[in-house]
């Protein structure tokens, strides 16, 4: 899971032309919803590089960190459905990801009709918690929950696991995949590597963070990086 930045992203105007109370998503015109979803390109994506016509560089689903492909799915974090969840945050900004609209787990999987309760208010939102607080991407591919964590937390981050979907299979095994690389350096490699004196590992290992931070999975890489080198 990425932790994103709001802050800088402007939001996009049409939005405050629509009201909840008397217009639903359907009545979303296409016009607004490509000023939403090219806002939302910038707001996940590489800064000043992923724009409308690069869409697909460096635009990684808000909460599994795969690659975004044909645009992506427009998510409402709290669920705009009139019934069951938080119809005045239908056009609201700060409500908006964007997800990479698989079915076995991230947006689609939560809202599922099928899906068990939970409370929105207990899960981590990556534009106000750090993802990294709470989570360990392991090398297996597994997400685990960070320990120590305070009960509260703790519960935030076994609950945001459980209602995203984020140990499906083959997320796990896609997460897995983009260390390999790592993983399969040649003992000679790692020996010499290891021979290194601090800083210069240390300089090794801020350059490969630095140089796959836009890549799928970037965090698992990270993770294992600084837990093995």
């Amino acid at each position: 899971m990425l932790k994103l930045d709001r802050a800088d992203i402007i939001a996009p105007a049409c939005l405050a032309e629509y009201d909840y109370r008397t217009q639903r998503w359907d009545d979303f015109k296409s016009d607004c919803k490509k000023q939403l979803r090219f806002a939302l390109f910038q707001f996940q994506g590489i800064p000043g590089i992923t724009l409308e016509n690069t869409r697909e560089y460096g635009l990684r689903c808000a909460y599994c960190e795969s690659a975004i492909r044909n645009e992506g799915h427009i998510e409402h974090f709290r669920r705009k459905n009139p019934k069951h969840g938080y119809p005045e945050l239908t056009f609201e900004w700060s409500n908006f990801f964007l997800a990479c609209g698989a079915n076995t787990h991230c947006g689609h999987y939560k809202d599922r009709p099928s899906a068990a309760a939970y409370n929105p208010d207990e899960l981590v939102k990556p534009d106000e918690h750090n993802p990294e607080h709470y989570f360990y991407f392991h090398s297996t591919g597994e997400v685990r929950v960070r320990s120590p964590l305070s009960p509260e937390d703790n519960h935030r981050a076994t609950e945001t696991i459980r209602v995203f979907g984020l140990n499906d299979n083959a997320l796990a095994g896609a997460r897995a995949k983009a260390v390999s690389t790592y993983k399969n350096i040649k003992a000679e490699d790692f020996e010499e590597l290891m021979s290194w004196d601090d800083a210069d590992i240390n300089e090794y290992l801020q350059g490969e963070i630095e140089a796959t931070r836009w890549h799928p999975y970037a965090t698992t890489i990270k993770h294992f990086l600084c837990s093995n080198i």
